[in-house]
C-alpha cells in the first residue's frame, strides 16, 4: 500500500486536530484530506483527513469540534467513514483493514487456483 501525505500535513499535530482549524488549513464545518492511500491490486483507496464539525450548521446541539477521519473505498464503493482522536489511530485502523483485506484476497486467490 502506498500512502501519499499532503504538503500541509503536520506530524507535530497528530494528536491535535484542532490545530488544523486554528492555523487555517481547514475551515469551520469543512474537512480536508491529509493523506491518500492506494493498493491497486486490492482495489483499495483510502483517505486520512481532518474535519471540523459544527453541530449548529445542522440545527443540532453541541459544541464545535475537530477530529481526524479515515474513509475507505473498494473499487469505488464506500466501505467506511470513521473518526479518530489521533492520526496514529486512523493510520492503525487503515493498516489493520489493509492487512485483513490482503489476507482475504490472497486466501480467495489461492482457493480459486486449487479448483
Amino acid at each position: 500500500m502506498k500512502i501519499e501525505w499532503a504538503t500541509y500535513y503536520c506530524p507535530d499535530w497528530d494528536g491535535q486536530p484542532e490545530r488544523y482549524i486554528e492555523e487555517g488549513v481547514v475551515g469551520w464545518g469543512y474537512s480536508r484530506r491529509l493523506a491518500k492511500a492506494r493498493d491497486d491490486r486490492l482495489g483499495l483507496k483510502a483517505y486520512i483527513g481532518v474535519q471540523h464539525y459544527a453541530p449548529s450548521r445542522w440545527n443540532l446541539p453541541g459544541e464545535p469540534s475537530a477530529r481526524f477521519f479515515l474513509s475507505l473505498f473498494i473499487r469505488g464503493r464506500t466501505i467506511s467513514l470513521q473518526t479518530y482522536p489521533t492520526i496514529a489511530a486512523a493510520h492503525s485502523a487503515l493498516v489493520s483493514f489493509h492487512k485483513a483485506l490482503a489476507a482475504n484476497h490472497d486466501a480467495n486467490h489461492d482457493a480459486n487456483h486449487e479448483k
